[in-house]
Order: C-alpha cells, then sequence, then structure tokens
C-alpha cells in the first residue's frame, strides 16, 4: 500500500514536472513572440512618429503658405473697405476737434454766465432781503407796495385814473371811534355809472404771516392783526364821507393769496369783517370786480352813445328840413327872378316890324362898318327879323 502510494506521489510530481516543463517552453516562446511583437510595435511607432511629424511639418507649410495668401487678400480686402472709413473717421475726428474747441468756448462762456448768474443771484438775494425787511418793518413801504400792486391790477384792466378811478381822493367822513370828523384818503374810488363808487383800500398783513409760516402756533397772532386792520378800516367810514357815492361796504385788498386763502377758513374772521361792512378780496376777486365795473362802464358809454347819436340824427333831420325850405324859397326867387328876366329880355324883343328891337338894332351896327368876329345869340334875336337878315331884306315901316 505505501508502495502504492510512493508510485502515485511520484507520478504526480513528474506530472506537475512534465507540466511545467512544458509550460516554461510555451511560455519562452510567448515570450520571444511578444519581443517581436514589441519590436514591430516600436517600428511602427517611430514611422508614425516620423509620419505625424512629417505630416505636421507639410500641414504647417501649408497653412503658412495658405495663411500668407489669405492674410494678403483680406488685407487688400480690409484696405479697401477701411479707407473710406478711415477718411469718415479723420472726417469726424475733424469734427469732434472743431466742437471741442467750439464746446471749450461754450464752457467758458457758460461758466462766466453761471458767475453771472452768481452774482445776480447774490444780488437777487440782497435785494429780496431788503425787500422783505422792508414789506415787515416799514410800514409805508407796505402801504405803498399794496398800493402799487393795486394800481397796476386796475390798469392792466383797461382803467384811467382820473377818468375811471381816482387814486388817495382827500374827503372828510365821521370816524367811528369818536364821531368827530376825520380827513380820509381812501386808496382808490372806483367810479361806476350814474356817480356810484366802489372803494378799495389795500392792507399788507405780511409780518404776521410770515411768522405764522414758520411757526404755526402763532395763526392766532395772524388773525389778531387782521382783525385789527379790518377795525381800522371800518371805523375810518369811508363810505358816508363827503362827495363819495359808495354803498354801505368797502372793500379790504390783500395781495398775497396764500394769506387770504387762511383768512377765508376762519368763518369767524369773516362774519365779523362782513359785520364790519368790509369785504376782504385777493387779486382774483378784484379782477372779477373790476371786470363787472368795466361792463357797467361800457354798459353806460354805449347808452350815452346811443343817446348822441339820436340827438345827433334828430338835429341833423331838422336842420336838413330847413335847408330843404330855404332851398324852395331859393327857388321861388329863382322862378321869380328868371319870369322878370325874360319879361325884360322879350320887352327888348319887341316882335314888332315898324320899331326894331334893341338887339335887331345892335347887330345892325356890323352893316355901318364895324369890323368884329362876334355875333349876338340867335336866341335874342326874333325870327322874322333873324330871316331878314340872313336873306339880305331891309324891313320897312
Amino acid at each position: 500500500m505505501i508502495e502504492y502510494l510512493i508510485g502515485f506521489v511520484i507520478g504526480i510530481i513528474m506530472t506537475a514536472l512534465i507540466s511545467y516543463t512544458v509550460h516554461l517552453k510555451i511560455t519562452e516562446k510567448l515570450r520571444k513572440e511578444l519581443f517581436e511583437c514589441q519590436i514591430k510595435i516600436n517600428s511602427l511607432s517611430d514611422i508614425s512618429e516620423l509620419i505625424k511629424q512629417n505630416f505636421y511639418k507639410i500641414a504647417s507649410e501649408t497653412i503658412k503658405n495658405e495663411q500668407e495668401i489669405l492674410h494678403k487678400q483680406n488685407r487688400e480686402e480690409i484696405e479697401n473697405k477701411i479707407k473710406p472709413l478711415n477718411e469718415r473717421l479723420m472726417e469726424f475726428q475733424n469734427k469732434i476737434d472743431k466742437f471741442n474747441i467750439t464746446e471749450a468756448e461754450n464752457t467758458t462762456k457758460i461758466v462766466e454766465q453761471i458767475s453771472l448768474l452768481e452774482r445776480n443771484n447774490k444780488s437777487i438775494e440782497a435785494q429780496t432781503k431788503d425787500l422783505i425787511e422792508a414789506l415787515t418793518l416799514n410800514r409805508n413801504v407796505k402801504g405803498e407796495y399794496g398800493e402799487n400792486l393795486l394800481e397796476n391790477i386796475l390798469n392792466s384792466c383797461g382803467m384811467v385814473e382820473n377818468i375811471h378811478y381816482t387814486k388817495q381822493f382827500v374827503s372828510v367822513s365821521a370816524n367811528k371811534t369818536d364821531d368827530e370828523i376825520h380827513t380820509i384818503r381812501p386808496d382808490f374810488i372806483i367810479k361806476l355809472p350814474q356817480g356810484s363808487n366802489i372803494i378799495i383800500d389795500s392792507k399788507m398783513t405780511l409780518t404776521s404771516y410770515l411768522n405764522y409760516v414758520k411757526n404755526e402756533s402763532l395763526l392766532k397772532e395772524f388773525k389778531t392783526e387782521v382783525k385789527q386792520r379790518i377795525t381800522e378800516l371800518s371805523n375810518k367810514n369811508y363810505q358816508n364821507g363827503e362827495n363819495i357815492n359808495s354803498s354801505d361796504f368797502v372793500l379790504m385788498y390783500i395781495p398775497i393769496e396764500a394769506c387770504l386763502n387762511t383768512i377765508y377758513q376762519d368763518y369767524d374772521l369773516i362774519d365779523y369783517a362782513y359785520k364790519s361792512n368790509v369785504i376782504i378780496i385777493g387779486t382774483a376777486s378784484l379782477l372779477t370786480t373790476l371786470r363787472l365795473a368795466n361792463y357797467l362802464i361800457a354798459q353806460k358809454t354805449q347808452s350815452d352813445n346811443i343817446k348822441q347819436i339820436v340827438t345827433a340824427g334828430t338835429n341833423l333831420y331838422e336842420t336838413f328840413v330847413k335847408f330843404s325850405e330855404e332851398l324852395i324859397d331859393v327857388q321861388k326867387k329863382f322862378e321869380g327872378l328868371s319870369a322878370q328876366l325874360n319879361k325884360t329880355i322879350n320887352r327888348f324883343k319887341r316882335n314888332n316890324p315898324q320899331t326894331p328891337s334893341l338887339f335887331s338894332q345892335i347887330e345892325e351896327l356890323k352893316s355901318y362898318g364895324i369890323h368884329t368876329s362876334k355875333t349876338l345869340p340867335k336866341e335874342l334875336l326874333i325870327d322874322n327879323e333873324l330871316m331878314t337878315k340872313e336873306e339880305g331884306v331891309t324891313v320897312n315901316d
């Protein structure tokens, strides 16, 4: 049994040795073939690299040549196309240069104008400050400002001083504070048809209003000043002044519309003015009032013109009637004078053969040697004398 096992093992070992030997031979053969293949691959790789290098070289030269040709062609085409563009660009550049020069000059002028505007602005600011100070501190300036503004509005509406309105009309009236006669000077009196008047007085409340604009808590002080102006105007009693034919109210003109709007928001203040026979108006209301006044004046003027036309027509008609009557009298006188003249002429034209007429005797003088080209009119010679003269026959007694 042991021998059998030993023989089996030896057999396996021998088989393994034989298999290993065969494997070595096959491996060696494959290694040789692999080596030969590797050599061939390396050769092919070298050839491929050489071909690739040659191809790259040829391709590069070809592309370079083509690029040079294309570049030359493109350059010529581009130059042909760009040349007009360059000319336009040069022209545009010249215009830009001129524009820059002009712009620089304009900029200099603008800077100068801005400097001038700044100086003017400072001057205006100073003048505005002076005006505000004058309107807020100087009572006379405030009054003149309102009066001048009011008069400009009157003039712009076509009204003429001393024709349609009177400025600072001097009169007297009993003041309501003491019932004594005082001199009054209403700012303006508008003259309406039939002797009626509208009194307008300008009042400025700028100081208190500006204080209110800066601080709304000062509204009460502003309204108090307005109420004082109403009271002052009412106490002067303009509407009852001597030689003033006005209704029982006076117009108080306030030139600042914003100020007026604030006043209109207080019903009690408006009611107080109404009860004081004072009506507060602004520029818009004043223009409406003046338009109505102009309409009434125009209506009165038109009515007066119509009356004058009717009067002139009546006078013209009566004058023409008188002239016609005198013309008829003259005609009658001429007719009588004509009859008298015909009678006298006929007296000289006696149609009596034995007593020749004066005209025929005068005409007969030509036969006595009078040389003249003149001849008596045939109408003054009677027919038988004329015929006798023409036939050369003498009429005897």
